[in-house]
């Protein structure tokens, strides 16, 4: 095992449990489907329940759509030949579903303080299309068997490795209201410099300009 690899996955402000999870996802997302399956072990071997690996690989399809699902079935299938345990186990409160347009406007606002430009523009041109994905964004990103917390640092990872300004804005804000330290902020930078090479450290520099 090389000394990067050791290092990456030492106790620090998060877990190795928290890291091997946070690698899963972040894989299934690229659909990086070899390098997902490596840390699936890892993630298992961590303490991850099936449940958990599945939590936070949907909480990705906000970002990346279905093919992170698509590519995280495979995670998913072989963490539960790994660790015999099919059993889905339902954990976190139930959350209400929008019923109309100005139900959500009132949730960005809550979420942004002033209404984002993407979601202004789904108000006036693609309405159904808002409710739908706002109905899916509270549901994949409420705590349940997976922190809030960690579903935020999993969407800032993938927004830092492809290197997409608003989306690391988005969800490094997040994940600071959320308590994010930067300890944290800088060990989640650390796993995608693992993941994309050194230019993860410049995606996320350039996001402040």
């Amino acid at each position: 095992m090389s000394s990067m690899y050791q290092a990456l996955l030492t106790e620090g402000a998060l877990t190795r449990k928290e890291k091997t999870l946070l690698l899963v996802g972040l894989f299934a997302a690229r659909r990086e489907e070899k390098q997902m399956l490596y840390f699936v072990k890892q993630a298992v071997e961590e303490g991850n329940a099936v449940t958990e690996m599945a939590e936070l690989i949907a909480s990705a399809i906000i970002s990346r759509g279905i093919p992170t699902w698509l590519s995280g079935i495979e995670a998913i299938t072989y963490a539960i030949q790994l660790s015999g345990d099919a059993q889905a186990t339902k954990i976190g409160k139930e959350v209400d579903a929008f019923s109309s347009q100005q139900e959500c406007i009132d949730y960005y606002q809550r979420e942004f303080d002033v209404l984002p430009t993407w979601i202004q523009y789904l108000v006036d041109y693609a309405p159904d299309t808002l409710l739908t994905y706002s109905n899916l964004r509270t549901t994949s990103l409420r705590d349940g068997a997976v922190s809030r917390l960690l579903k935020e640092l999993l969407l800032y990872a993938i927004n830092v490795c492809d290197g997409y300004k608003k989306g690391i804005l988005i969800h490094k804000t997040n994940a600071i209201s959320l308590g994010a330290s930067v300890d944290i902020l800088d060990e989640v930078k650390a796993i995608c410099i693992y993941a994309v090479g050194i230019k993860a450290l410049w995606n996320d520099e350039e996001s402040k300009a």
